[in-house]
């Protein structure tokens, strides 16, 4: 299946894009996805439990399987007054 991974900030840095297009195996969940964007991109390790993760704008729980055109966001922690 065909999922759409956005990337923000230092993230996007990391990766060198701001947007990609992957195919992935049938049943990967949000954390599958995250632990595969830490093997290709280890600087990413720093950040992993703070990386808010989306799928199609909403909240992407780690258990969340992921579907067919899905869209997956990395948003980097937000902090503020």
């Amino acid at each position: 299946m065909k999922v759409k991974v956005k990337l923000y900030a230092a993230f996007r840095e990391i990766v060198g894009s701001k947007e990609e297009e992957l195919q992935l195996a049938d049943g990967t969940t949000v954390q599958m996805l995250l632990d595969e964007y830490v093997k290709r991109f280890p600087r990413l390790d720093r950040y992993r439990e703070h990386i808010i993760l989306s799928v199609n704008k909403e909240y992407g729980r780690p258990g969340r399987v992921l579907n067919e055109g899905d869209e997956v966001t990395f948003l980097p922690p937000v902090s503020g007054g």
